[in-house]
């Protein structure tokens, strides 16, 4: 709209709010290609336009069709016909030209007209009237403001708390108005100026379920716009996604953003999605509507993309990751290394019949408790510890279960007996005898000391998969020194199986008696069935964590081999990591890995976000930049989908049975405030911006501009 060529005729012609939108658009300043010859023979000299000319004044301007310099307030207003309908283009005179057109009256006043343009006339501004009137809106804005701030502090502490806004009847006369509607009147009884509001207001409460939804849409903007302006200062992005059917049978989709803030790795929530179709089409649309405003100018941002593993995401050719791979060359696949821990234990338990029956048996256990009040009591009561809910899916849950049994044993077998002599259910009576019975037999009692020796660091590894902190270097050295662990039980194995053997023969009350022939083939059989479990976790771990290429990269900033490193530079993982990441610059790469395998004040820190954090703090960033370019992508990519799992979490909480007809919306804004309420608190003026957002969205009956003169 503000170029030269639409605006030399048509200006007058248009509207006040198109003509107010151009002069915030301003002049037009593109880069001319004039070229002048002055002087003659010898003393020819050749002057080229330079844009810096622009600066000098703020009225010229350019039109790249003519290829000419204009007054910009002339070609508006009228006026001189070269400034303001032909254009010049004499560079050897034009700073006379320039001095000149400023010191005409008739520019002088289209200066002025272009100034005033949507402003009130001058008449108007000192009348004293509307000064007082305008003081009087601007401080009953003030009040406005401050109730919907008010307001909006009440949505979101019932956010936080992942609380029901809405209750079955907002009726004044009602007993049950909702969490919200209580929390508000709670408020107005120690705030006056709200209660004032709530008491006299027609035109706008602030309470209705309408202002509620804005508000939380209001919110999300908000919350959005922090995030972009984080991933803009942001050197890498990665994306999680996982999904689920809620309690209304819907296809959910929830996206969480991971990138690095201020050295730092974070993991927002960006929202949920409810997809008509449940493919890698459907979904993979989905995830780049979402990147796609993100990323639009620096596509090469986004370095990895995490997924649970299922088919629909992870297929070669026509899963989810493939088709985001076609817009985003660089986001390599990463499939979340919990869910892939859990396959490795998954496998390794599954591998004989022994191991799949103790672990049918313990989950039945935890299950007989877990199902009925009563013996739930008698647990309570003599034990005072409960078992945990197992999943055969989470094997941090599975250990929980076969530490609790493990030491809680002897009690067990005491409260399953009160329970089958007391109990008047028979179906209670028959599973307490079955599993007292179980709890007696020398294999569950073989495989539950074989298991409690292996499951204390299975446990570790998931905690440390589950961290946001975590980095690929931290993740590498975790499955080394789990594979080494896991090692070390198999070379003692014989140790373990003859104290295992001899809680067996105390339980059976045998003591120093000699071992029979038959207990010595079942000691065999089961030491071997132990090995190959042992055997199964290492080929397992093997054959899923063998090649990726940021764990590849991750043995450059093994602190613990920098030593070996001195002397005899990874070669081999620096070509990988330079084939996998063709952007970085592999010679600059190595001086710099090279100077910091030098420095022995190094060899202590674990990790690549301590060391990144550590070179930034201490000014290094630009002497290492290659270097941590590097870090920020091994601290971007995403080693789990636990967050996205999280959300799952808190969703469920908030979409119940009783709300499950609550739309994406609000079921998003509202997950927002309760899985980012540190990062909300820490917005400044959050609830100012939520407040001019909800000013802009449509006209108000309740006045939130200020007025100014």
């Amino acid at each position: 709209m503000n170029k030269i060529g639409v605006l030399k005729n048509s200006f007058i012609g248009f509207s006040l709010e198109e003509k107010l939108q151009i002069k915030e658009l301003g002049r037009p300043i593109p880069d001319l290609k004039i070229e002048k010859q002055s002087g003659n023979g010898k003393k020819s000299r050749c002057r080229k336009f330079n844009k810096t000319i622009y600066d000098k004044n703020n009225w010229l301007c350019g039109c790249e069709e003519t290829n000419k310099l204009f007054c910009f307030v002339c070609v508006l207003f009228g006026g001189d016909e070269t400034w303001s309908k032909k254009g010049t283009d004499d560079l050897v005179h034009i700073w006379d030209k320039m001095k000149s057109h400023e010191k005409s009256k008739v520019h002088m006043n289209n200066v002025f007209s272009f100034s005033m343009l949507g402003k009130l006339n001058i008449k108007t501004q000192l009348n004293s009237a509307y000064r007082d009137a305008l003081i009087k809106h601007n401080q009953q804005v003030d009040k406005n403001r401050y109730v919907l701030n008010q307001i909006i502090n009440c949505i979101r502490f019932c956010g936080a708390f992942e609380l029901a806004l809405r209750g079955h009847d907002e009726k004044d006369n009602s007993e049950n108005r909702g969490i919200f509607r209580e929390l508000v009147n709670f408020s107005a009884e120690l705030d006056n100026d709200l209660k004032v509001h709530i008491q006299s207001s027609k035109a706008f409460k602030g309470t209705s379920k309408t202002t509620q939804n804005e508000l939380l849409e209001c919110m999300l903007d908000v919350y959005h716009e922090e995030v972009r302006k984080e991933i803009e200062n942001s050197p890498f992005v990665a994306v999680i996604a996982d999904e689920t059917t809620d309690v209304a049978c819907d296809f959910q989709l929830v996206i969480v953003l991971r990138y690095l803030c201020k050295g730092r790795p974070v993991e927002r929530f960006w929202r949920f999605y409810v997809l008509e179709g449940h493919d890698a089409k459907s979904i993979a649309e989905c995830i780049l509507n979402v990147l796609h405003p993100l990323l639009k100018h620096s596509p090469n941002k986004l370095i990895a993309q995490s997924y649970d593993g299922a088919s629909i995401m992870s297929v070669g050719l026509n899963g989810v990751q493939k088709i985001i791979k076609q817009t985003y060359p660089l986001a390599n696949y990463v499939h979340c290394y919990a869910h892939q821990m859990n396959s490795v234990m998954t496998s390794a338990c599954s591998v004989n019949k022994q191991a799949r029956i103790f672990f049918s048996n313990l989950s039945g256990l935890c299950s007989f408790f877990s199902t009925s009040p009563h013996r739930t009591k008698i647990l309570d009561e003599v034990v005072n510890r409960r078992l945990p809910r197992s999943s055969q899916t989470r094997w941090n849950f599975q250990s929980r279960g076969v530490h609790t049994v493990y030491e809680n044993r002897k009690d067990l077998i005491t409260v399953v007996d009160i329970i089958e002599s007391t109990s008047c259910d028979s179906s209670s009576i028959n599973q307490a005898s079955g599993y007292k019975l179980k709890l007696q037999d020398t294999n569950f009692i073989f495989w539950l000391g074989i298991f409690h020796q292996i499951m204390p660091y299975v446990e570790i590894i998931f905690n440390q998969l589950q961290k946001v902190c975590t980095d690929s270097v931290k993740v590498k050295k975790d499955l080394e020194n789990f594979e080494a662990t896991i090692q070390g039980i198999r070379e003692q194995m014989d140790s373990i199986i003859d104290n295992i053997q001899g809680e067996i023969n105390m339980s059976q009350g045998k003591t120093d008696e000699p071992i029979i022939k038959k207990e010595r083939i079942e000691g065999n059989s089961r030491k071997c069935e132990a090995l190959e479990i042992c055997d199964a976790v290492l080929l397992q771990i093997k054959t899923r964590f063998n090649f990726s290429g940021h764990l590849v990269a991750s043995n450059l900033f093994m602190s613990e081999k920098f030593s070996v490193y001195r002397h005899q530079f990874p070669e081999s993982f620096l070509n990988e990591t330079c084939i996998q990441f063709s952007f970085l610059d592999k010679s600059m790469l190595k001086n710099e890995l090279q100077v910091l395998y030098q420095r022995d004040e190094l060899s202590n820190i674990s990790g690549a976000v301590p060391l990144s954090i550590l070179l930034n703090e201490v000014g290094l960033n630009c002497t290492f930049h290659e270097t941590l370019k590097l870090l920020g992508i091994l601290i971007t990519i995403p080693m789990s989908t636990s967050e996205a799992e999280r959300c799952f979490s808190m969703f469920k909480r908030i979409k119940t049975f009783l709300r499950n007809t609550m739309k994406e919306e609000r079921l998003s804004a509202l997950g927002m405030m309760s899985t980012e309420k540190h990062f909300l608190n820490g917005i400044e003026n959050f609830n100012n911006k939520v407040i001019e957002n909800f000013a802009t969205k449509k006209e108000r009956r309740m006045d939130f501009n200020y007025r100014k003169l």
